[in-house]
């Protein structure tokens, strides 16, 4: 469990000491300030959660389809893919969203994409996101 109240959060620096303005006008600019956020004592990587938090996430990467039914959402997936033991789930509340940027110092890698947490019927809790592609299954949250 993390140690950290919101006022240590707020009071970290929002950037490197001596960066202005803009923050990331090169590959060298991104690099310090992600490194920068690295070392906050409340970011953690995903292979930082299992065993640590009691939390775990399992990254995924499936395309779905999220169907509306009769005034119901579904979440739909592909017939061959098989990590999961469900095919369709009828999204009971969404939970959370936010919206994901990934790889921003990286031009040809980064990923911008809006992240909705969904409680399925069946009591699952997944991750999907909207991407350029269209819609991924993207965590299954333990």
């Amino acid at each position: 469990m993390l140690e950290v109240g919101v006022s240590e959060i707020h009071g970290y620096p929002p950037r490197p000491e001596g960066f202005e303005e803009p923050l990331f006008p090169t590959a060298a600019t991104r690099r310090a300030v992600m490194e920068h956020f690295l070392e906050t004592p409340w970011l953690m990587r995903a292979s930082e959660l299992k065993g640590k938090t009691g939390e775990a996430a399992h990254a995924l990467e499936e395309p779905v389809e999220i169907k509306d039914c009769d005034g119901r959402s579904y979440v739909l997936r592909p017939r061959g893919r098989r990590r999961c033991s469900w095919r369709r789930r009828r999204v009971v509340e969404v939970l959370e969203r936010w919206r994901e940027v990934r790889g921003w110092w990286d031009e040809d890698g980064c990923t911008d994409r809006m992240v909705f947490r969904l409680l399925l019927a069946g009591g699952v809790v997944v991750d999907v996101a909207r991407g350029r592609s269209g819609w991924l299954l993207v965590g299954v949250v333990d």
